[in-house]
């Protein structure tokens, strides 16, 4: 899976804070690219299978190499492929296996967000799966597909495959059984958690309380002080807490299934935008990260970088 014509990545890192620090130029660390709003499940908390009939709904060969080249042009590094599914895009003859070997070409590192349910085998840097919950719960939330997930991460032998888990009302307590379970699976190399995020489309009562909120993320640390290979940095948890965190929303650059290119928030143009109730801790690391913090930055190698 190593391309060996990639750019060192410590020269290129060393290249985007030279250019970010010293010349403060605005360049998008980190870019989500959704190829296809098309989904083989119709999860609860998910607003972007509800758009899969519109006729922008999925990408083409075409756009999508175009939308690659001009976020390499402004400087982007990092590339993740998201959906819907994005492991279900085909294009003609072209699929997602050839589009990801395509921007590994181009950037950095390449990853891609699946929700398990076909082989975990894509050609990415980090493949990260979606699981919310022991079996019940997930199943109730994510059509019934935890059987199949299960299995995957089984029979998954990607060198860099972690769990993302979506932290809301319904699962909250069940984030420590679920990294219990997870080491029957050796191929996981460790979860990630965000926050559920209403985007205004009728999830809303999943979203957490303040109290909740507060309670959920204490015991994401609690449970990182035990050993458990949760990969957030403790900062940018504790940070999440209150969503007081400094947000450098121009290290983002997002992709939709149109080919519409746009900077800042991961939200704009996919929903209601409401800082206060912000989830989505990858954009606390990448902020964190930008700013010199350190467990940010050990977060982002053991992430993309640590193999």
């Amino acid at each position: 899976m190593e391309n060996t014509s990639r750019p060192n990545w410590f020269l290129n890192l060393c290249d985007f804070y030279f250019r970010t620090k010293i010349l403060r130029w605005k360049i998008p660390l980190l870019a989500s690219f959704k190829l296809t709003f098309r989904c083989n499940l119709s999860c609860n908390a998910c607003p972007f299978h509800q758009r899969a009939t519109d006729t922008t709904a999925h990408i083409s060969w075409n756009t999508a190499v175009r939308a690659l080249n001009n976020l390499k042009k402004s400087g982007c590094r990092i590339v993740v492929f998201e959906g819907g599914e994005p492991l279900l895009w085909k294009d003609g003859p072209h699929d997602s296996n050839e589009l990801i070997r395509y921007a590994k070409q181009h950037f950095l590192r390449v990853a891609a967000t699946t929700n398990g349910t076909l082989p975990l085998n894509a050609p990415v840097d980090v493949l990260w799966v979606s699981l919310d919950g022991l079996q019940q719960t997930h199943d109730r939330l994510r059509s019934n597909s935890f059987d199949r997930i299960w299995q995957n991460l089984a029979a998954s032998t990607h060198p860099n495959l972690l769990v993302h888990f979506t932290l809301h009302r319904e699962n909250r307590q069940e984030l420590e059984p679920l990294l219990k379970k997870l080491r029957e699976v050796p191929a996981v190399r460790g979860m990630t958690v965000q926050l559920f995020y209403p985007y205004g489309q009728g999830e809303e009562p999943l979203a957490l309380s303040k109290p909740e909120r507060r309670a959920a993320l204490e015991k994401v640390i609690e449970l990182k002080k035990q050993g458990y290979p949760v990969f957030n940095s403790t900062n940018r948890l504790r940070a999440m807490i209150e969503n007081r965190w400094k947000c450098r929303d121009d290290i983002l650059i997002n992709v939709d299934p149109d080919g519409i290119i746009t900077t800042g928030c991961y939200v704009k143009n996919r929903g209601e935008i409401r800082c206060s109730e912000c989830g989505f801790t990858p954009v606390a690391e990448a902020s964190g990260a930008l700013n010199l913090l350190p467990g940010s930055i050990l977060t982002g190698w053991k992430i993309y970088l640590k193999q």
